[in-house]
């Protein structure tokens, strides 16, 4: 939104100088009629102001074409620096699980060494009951989704949030780019962890539901809280936040974007 507010400032400063060059040739050229016998031609003068009204435009059409491209450029590289994070974090919960995997292997391995069976069973047990959870979010037809919401999933435990996902739908059909959905999904994951991340161990709470209507693909994430109704639009434009710090303002603009699509 700021962008094309940008643009538009550009063009209008540059007609309204185009304007004030214009009136200021003519009024020399005129004044210079009444004084003495022109040494140009008016057809010729004509011209010459055609020319450079030509010029001047191109020029206009040109910075504003480059100052779109760049704004678009620029909310691209945001784009790709979200969804470069969520990778990383994506990377560091399977490191986290690779390292202990091993760890539980090597407990499972031990009471099997020293014969004791009963009590690999168990361990065993407990352990599936910890990552059943999980399960669910294995069966969509998206492998980039499941890697988000096993990430997120980490990531609340790390918060001590209570996060439930409800996946009512395999996303068999659902004609959408990852990048696309992992862009808006992180997006407002992220926000709602950051919503709850202060309140009271019993409000700590994120929900997010997947399911499919007869003609649509919904999505649904919910937390507590409320936004005041003269922030509902401007939480959208890039670079708006309702928190301090740096890198604000750019989560629900990416979201925005990628939605507008």
């Amino acid at each position: 939104m700021k962008d094309r507010y940008t643009i538009g400032t550009v063009v209008v400063l540059g007609l309204a100088f185009l304007l004030v060059f214009v009136l200021v040739i003519f009024s020399f050229f005129f004044t210079g009629l009444l004084q003495k016998p022109a040494v140009v031609s008016f057809d010729c003068m004509a011209l010459i102001i055609s020319i450079l009204v030509i010029i001047t435009i191109t020029s206009l059409i040109f910075l504003a074409r480059n100052i779109f491209l760049v704004a678009k450029q620029r909310k691209m590289l945001d784009i790709q620096d979200f969804y470069i994070e969520h990778l990383n974090e994506m990377v560091r919960v399977i490191r986290s699980q690779r390292h202990d995997f091993i760890n539980h292997m090597q407990v499972v391995y031990a009471l099997m060494k020293t014969k004791k069976p009963e009590r690999a069973e168990q361990y065993i047990e407990e352990l599936c009951q910890n990552v059943r959870f999980n399960d669910g979010v294995l069966y969509v037809n998206m492998p980039e989704l499941s890697a988000l919401l096993i990430a997120k999933e980490e990531l609340a435990a790390d918060k001590e949030i209570s996060f439930k996902i409800k996946i009512d739908s395999d996303l068999v059909g659902l004609n959408v780019k990852p990048l696309d959905l992992i862009t808006v999904l992180g997006n407002l994951l992220d926000n709602s962890f950051e919503a709850v991340e202060e309140l009271p161990q019993e409000k700590k709470n994120v929900a997010i539901k997947i399911f499919q209507t007869s003609k649509h693909f919904v999505f649904q994430t919910a937390n507590p809280g409320y936004i005041p109704k003269h922030l509902r639009e401007k939480i959208f434009e890039m670079g708006f936040s309702t928190k301090s710090g740096k890198n604000r303002g750019v989560g629900l603009a990416s979201v925005a974007s990628v939605v507008e699509k």
